[in-house]
């Protein structure tokens, strides 16, 4: 088993670095190997371009950067996206990341909308909030049905973390508790 880990925060001391790390030990426990993506640190531009949009509807793209995560995609049995929800929504070097990796004719076939990522297992989505509860948010729809379900992901899922500048020391604890023994259970 595989598994593919992006974040996207740009602060390497927030407490989705911690979750980032929590979700890693819980694969390589249970024995799967695990690829992470830090779209921050890999200088990804999330700007789809008057010329990237016209090879979209053929699956094209210009930066090379699309070709790579494409590659470490396919090799995944397992996609977690770690961020924080801002306006929310995700932020935008991760919607730009969907906008130009999970293209036509590799994520979904253009002609049927037939999904093309069957291969993948679970999904999961991680987020922090500084709200005091999940107020509106578009992520489980946006994120799980609209594009991993879309695309063919086997089954999504939304865990969710509020208040987190509010949270003790033990809360916190016990929520790097929970993910890492979730991603060791998507294992066994």
């Amino acid at each position: 088993m595989h598994a593919m880990i992006t974040i996207d925060h740009p602060w390497q001391r927030s407490f989705n670095f911690a979750l980032l790390d929590a979700v890693r030990r819980g694969f390589e426990s249970a024995g799967c190997t695990v690829d992470v993506l830090d779209l921050d640190r890999d200088g990804f531009n999330p700007v789809m371009t008057v010329e990237e949009l016209a090879i979209y509807t053929r699956g094209g793209w210009l930066d090379p950067k699309v070709r790579e995560y494409q590659e470490r995609i396919a090799r995944s049995d397992h996609l977690v996206f770690i961020f924080p929800v801002w306006w929310e929504v995700m932020p935008a070097l991760l919607k730009g990341f969907f906008d130009k990796v999970f293209l036509p004719e590799w994520a979904f076939r253009e002609e049927d909308a037939a999904p093309m990522l069957t291969h993948i297992r679970t999904g999961t989505a991680i987020t922090t909030m500084g709200a005091p509860r999940p107020i509106y948010t578009s992520v489980e729809q946006v994120l799980c049905k609209g594009i991993l379900e879309f695309c063919g992901v086997r089954r999504t899922r939304w865990i969710n973390f509020c208040e987190v500048s509010k949270a003790t020391p033990e809360q916190r604890r016990a929520w790097l508790d929970e993910v890492e023994a979730y991603a060791r259970s998507l294992i066994a």
